[in-house]
């Protein structure tokens, strides 16, 4: 969240420290402030998932982010949408939140119907069969907060397009320019999970465990997972930005649309949809079909304003 991306902004946009420095103190400020938000939405993130569970979890929080995120940058350029225009969009973020909660159900199906199976059965239960928290109502609203603070990676992103357009005067590409827009957002959430996440290491001694044995292959998953995370945003804001004035609205739907679709990709590789009812799979098969069905329709949408 620092290393990388200062990195690579200094490989291809050498002047990128410069047109930070251009815009008003006031835009980086607010940059800053909703990556921060941002990071906290991270550290909840990882609460909610522990609670419900990956396919579950990861769906309402994909929701609320799908509705958050893209809502609000188009709100921001509503008065220079055509009509038509705004109705397919909002129609494909709708159809995108029922895809959301079809996989939702689907999971909740699931949980329902691995319990039942799991009851009585000897050894440890399969990822699928793992009961849901007593506190599930807790873990919901979790998740929740992580999908309204977690949008803010995407609203902060709009909000820094001025930064884009200084590296654009000096000359840089539209979609290399792009690049700059994330370094004030990875700031401020760096900043967040640093205070969240590192008090609490220090409060329970658990930073200790980076020292012990085989943490090093975690260690190095995790620097690996930074970097494609990084990378997939590089490229969804690349794509955002040749996709015209509702990149961040557009984009932002098809980039969660079908991250949510790779996320319930991984649960049947990792087990949790092992033992699943029939119904609860052909519930997520429909719900998956349905966001698909949404990047059509926001990709319809958005050439009516090209």
């Amino acid at each position: 969240m620092i290393f990388l991306p200062s990195i690579v902004a200094q490989l291809f946009l050498s002047q990128w420290f410069s047109a930070i420095g251009r815009v008003s103190v006031l835009t980086v400020a607010i940059v800053v402030g909703l990556g921060f938000l941002w990071g906290i939405g991270s550290v909840a993130f990882a609460i909610g998932i522990e609670s419900v569970g990956l396919s579950l979890g990861y769906a309402l929080i994909m929701g609320v982010v799908t509705s958050v995120g893209s809502i609000i940058p188009m709100l921001r350029k509503w008065e220079s949408i055509p009509i038509d225009a705004k109705l397919t969009i909002l129609l494909g973020i709708i159809v995108c939140l029922v895809g959301v909660a079809l996989c939702g159900k689907a999971g909740i199906l699931r949980d329902r119907g691995t319990r039942s199976v799991s009851v009585g059965s000897k050894g440890n239960p399969s990822p699928a069969a793992r009961p849901m928290t007593s506190g599930l109502g807790i873990g919901l609203g979790w998740c929740v907060l992580s999908g309204v603070l977690s949008a803010c990676n995407n609203i902060g992103f709009d909000f820094a397009s001025p930064i884009a357009g200084e590296l654009q005067r000096m000359g840089t590409n539209v979609l290399v320019a792009s690049l700059v827009q994330w370094v004030p957002v990875f700031w401020g959430g760096y900043l967040a999970v640093l205070i969240f996440s590192g008090s609490a290491m220090i409060k329970n001694g658990t930073w200790k465990k980076f020292a012990e044995a085989g943490t090093r292959y975690d260690f190095i998953r995790a620097v690996c997972l930074g970097a494609l995370s990084f990378l997939a945003l590089v490229f969804y804001g690349m794509g955002a930005s040749s996709l015209g004035a509702l990149g961040t609205t557009v984009g932002y739907g098809v980039f969660l649309s079908l991250s949510i679709v790779v996320a319930l990709v991984f649960g049947f590789m990792i087990g949790e949809w092992r033992g699943a009812t029939k119904r609860s799979v052909t519930t997520l098969y429909l719900g998956m079909g349905t966001l698909i069905a949404a990047v059509a329709i926001l990709a319809f949408g958005n050439s009516l304003v090209l």
